[in-house]
This record gives structure tokens, C-alpha cells and sequence, in this order.
């Protein structure tokens, strides 16, 4: 079970650090109207896709090793080192590309969704989701980790289960932070969304340069 987690937990924290989903979420919480219940329902959003995705790759994954426990093998290479260069295709983009999709969303959908609908956050924070590809290129090979895993169905599911939370930890925290502590979060939160606006393709590269890095790596460990 702890090498389960230590397997999965790096990933996990890569996943969650997402400039465009903790844009979007500051963005809402920042709002005039209704910041709080718009965050949870971009919360719900973000947590239903993310669902979806789960459900999908552990089939796709169960398939492909339904009895694979082996921790060298060159299935698990290949999917570390194809996450891996995706992650570096990322990287470049955001390298050369402008503005980022965390930019993008903060400038030009606060007017739009100034008088949307609360419902219409749960789109929100799906579209948000599907859009965080440096998220969920992470997220697959974790995923991987569980499913080959000699660890038990409960280990797994606990496993799982970190790694979801983690993962939407981004829309997840502020909002907690709000509904907790009311008013009082707003300083934080103004220079919070202050500064993942103006850093967001730099967290970006750093995120997607890094965690490649990581991924080769691991994929180099998986050759048999």
C-alpha cells in the first residue's frame, strides 16, 4: 500500500496543479453574484468529468493488463513515455503560443458569465476539466499505477481515492476556504487570482517540463 501511494502521489500533486482550473475558480469566487454557490457548482463540474475520465481509463487499463502486477514491462513504458511527450508538446505550445487557456479564460469569460445562470458553472467547470490536458496526461498514469497494483481492492480504491481528491484540490480548496471562513478569504483570494493570472504559462511550462522529465524517467524504470 505505501509504495502504491508513493507511486501515485507525485502524479497526483502534478495533476493538481492546474493554472486554468484555479483561474477559473478565483475568477468565480472574486464575482459579484452568487461567488459561492457558482464555485461549488464549477466544483461539481470539474469532479464530473474527472469522473467520467476515471471510469473510462480504468476500463481502457483493466483491459489492457486485467492481471499485470509486473513493475517492468514495456506497456507501462510505453504509457509513461507517450504522457511524457505529450507533456512536452505542452510545453512547447505554451512556449510559443499566447495567451494561455488560463489567460483566455479569465479574460474573456468573466463578462460572459457575469449574469449566467448558477447551473451554467457546472458546465464551466467541466469545459475547464476537458481543457486541462497537462491534468489529465498525469492523471492516465496514475491510474496505471492502480490498476496494476498487487495491492488489494481496498488499497486500490483508497489509492483511487487520494488521487481524486488531490487532483481537484484546485477547485476544491478555495471554495472550501470560503465556506469556512467567509469574507475573511477574500485578501487571500484577490492576490492569489492576482498572481496565477499573471504567472499562469509559467507555471504551465514549469509543470509540463518537469513532470516529463519525470515521466521518462519512470518510463526508463519500467523497461524490462
Amino acid at each position: 500500500m505505501a509504495a502504491l501511494l508513493a507511486s501515485v502521489l507525485p502524479l497526483a500533486i502534478g495533476a493538481a496543479v492546474s493554472p486554468t482550473l484555479v483561474a477559473l475558480q478565483l475568477m468565480v469566487l472574486t464575482g459579484a453574484t452568487k461567488p459561492r454557490a457558482r464555485a461549488w457548482a464549477l466544483a461539481l463540474g470539474s469532479a464530473l468529468v474527472l469522473g467520467a475520465f476515471s471510469v473510462l481509463g480504468l476500463t481502457v487499463l483493466n483491459r489492457l493488463h486485467p492481471a499485470e502486477h509486473d513493475h517492468h514491462s514495456l506497456r507501462g513504458a510505453v504509457i509513461m513515455f507517450t504522457a511524457a511527450g505529450l507533456l512536452g508538446v505542452l510545453a512547447v505550445r505554451s512556449i510559443a503560443r499566447r495567451p494561455t487557456s488560463a489567460e483566455q479564460q479569465t479574460s474573456h469569460t468573466a463578462e460572459r458569465l457575469a449574469n449566467a445562470p448558477t447551473a451554467w458553472f457546472v458546465g464551466v467547470g467541466a469545459l475547464g476539466m476537458v481543457v486541462n490536458f497537462s491534468t489529465l496526461l498525469l492523471f492516465v498514469p496514475a491510474l496505471h499505477e492502480i490498476t496494476r497494483s498487487p495491492v488489494d481492492l481496498a488499497g486500490r480504491s483508497v489509492a483511487f481515492t487520494v488521487l481524486f481528491v488531490i487532483t481537484l484540490l484546485p477547485v476544491l480548496l478555495p471554495v472550501g476556504l470560503v465556506t469556512l471562513v467567509g469574507p475573511r478569504a477574500d485578501p487571500a483570494l484577490a492576490a492569489t487570482h492576482r498572481f496565477v493570472s499573471g504567472h499562469a504559462r509559467q507555471i504551465g511550462v514549469v509543470i509540463e517540463v518537469v513532470f516529463a522529465v519525470y515521466l521518462v524517467a519512470r518510463g526508463l524504470g519500467e523497461l524490462p
